[in-house]
């Protein structure tokens, strides 16, 4: 019996280390320097990166101003009653248009509005780019603890096996119990090799999306805390740094700023400038100013008018959003609080399924019962312990995901004109 006992405390054992490993504390997240350089390098943010430097370039156009000098000339002949009488003349002239001062501040201001708007929008790829980062990280994660446990499931397996052929040999067992372990091992072992490939899979869609992060993680996972605060605190953190919610403002200030502009081009258009005439042959020369006023039509009224629509319409929908933004916030915190009461739930009814496995295990192994209960009882432990892994993940991801929408993750800030808190 000293074989018997000995597979049975291996399967023992066996069954402690599947039940036990996911209590461990480990360092489950990408490395914060390596995140945000893969952040900064994705497709999303690069694009969003172009249009801001685009963006900048358009601004300081219309800071300076859009007004430019006009050159003229003419060449002409005069004739008089004398066809004898044939004069050259010619003349130049240069002029250009004035900017008010009220259309240079409504100019200026404008020119604000678009780059903040192209900084939120950078912010808003940030931020959704990160989002898709954790997603598509605990993918991985969540497929590399389901190839582990199923691994480890799979040496139980074969430990089983090596125990039945030690009963037959004994002759404590018939050989048809072999067959029944086989066919289990066999079972293990293709969602073991599923299980693998779709690691192989998450792992290379998490690389073809981020080539620079390196994908490194400890084999156990910490048990998820329950998040910090109050949902309240939670909702004005996620409002106070949400770059959607920035863009969404800016947007509507981009278009008060146009309908501003395009008030202060109700007025008429000056425009001033010299001019020089060389006339009668050369004997008579004539050098001037001109003043232009370039009086306003309708379609200024209706584009301001048009503007303002837009604006009203624009504001209207932020509002509605920072609601929704509210709301949406607020569930993602109750459902984290959810999650951990998940996790904790399947873990016990894991821990209690794999104590229950390992005693039929050793009771058979001991030459107690037959085989089915054994199978029986470790295919619940194993569907159990996936939950639980499953579900450890989920909460895991969950929490991250709090920390990263109240950017207390990685930084995801572009603008000195708000403040952010990292830990």
């Amino acid at each position: 019996m000293n074989v018997v006992h000995k597979l049975s405390l291996a399967l023992t054992l066996a069954f402690a280390a599947s039940a036990f490993s996911t209590v461990a504390r480990a360092d489950y997240l990408p490395d914060p320097a390596a995140a945000e350089a893969a952040l900064w390098a994705s497709p999303t943010v690069a694009q969003a990166r172009g249009e801001l430097a685009a963006q900048t370039l358009r601004s300081e156009s219309l800071q300076r101003g859009r007004e430019e000098w006009t050159l003229g000339a003419d060449v002409l002949q005069r004739h008089i009653d004398d066809p004898r009488e044939r004069q050259a003349e010619w003349g130049v002239a240069l002029s250009r248009p004035l900017r008010l001062p009220g259309r240079a501040e409504a100019d200026r201001s404008l020119a604000s509005a678009l780059t903040a708007h192209a900084e939120a929008s950078l912010g808003e790829a940030l931020h959704e780019s990160g989002r898709q980062l954790l997603g598509l990280w605990f993918d991985w994660l969540n497929a590399a603890e389901q190839a582990r446990a199923l691994l480890d499931q799979l040496a139980v397996a074969e430990q089983q096996l090596a125990a039945v052929n030690a009963r037959i040999r004994l002759g404590e067992a018939a050989r048809a119990e072999r067959v029944n372990a086989e066919a289990a091992l066999g079972q293990v072992r293709v969602q073991q090799q599923q299980a693998a490939s779709r690691d192989q899979l998450a792992r290379s869609r998490l690389r073809a999306h981020f080539p620079g992060l390196p994908l490194a993680a400890d084999a156990g996972l910490p048990a998820p805390p329950s998040p910090e605060g109050t949902a309240d605190d939670y909702v004005t953190a996620v409002l106070e740094h949400n770059h959607e919610l920035f863009r969404a403002r800016r947007q509507a200030g981009v278009l008060q700023a146009e309908a501003r502009k395009l008030a202060r081009h109700r007025g008429v258009d000056p425009s001033v400038g010299g001019f020089y005439r060389n006339e009668a042959g050369g004997n008579e020369h004539v050098l001037g100013l001109n003043l232009g006023l370039t009086l306003p039509g309708a379609a200024r009224r209706t584009d301001q008018q048009a503007a303002e629509a837009l604006a009203a319409v624009a504001q209207d929908a932020a509002l509605r959003l920072e609601e929704r933004l509210r709301l949406v916030a607020r569930a993602d915190f109750e459902t984290a609080v959810a999650q951990v009461a998940i996790w904790q739930q399947a873990e016990r009814s894991a821990q209690a399924l794999a104590e229950a496995a390992r005693l039929s295990a050793r009771a058979y192994a001991l030459g107690e019962g037959s085989l089915d209960p054994v199978l029986v009882n470790r295919r619940l432990a194993l569907d159990a312990a996936l939950q639980a892994r499953q579900a450890q993940v989920e909460a895991l991801a969950m929490q991250a995901r709090l920390k990263l929408d109240a950017h207390r993750l990685w930084p995801l800030d572009v603008d000195a004109d708000v403040a952010h808190v990292h830990p």
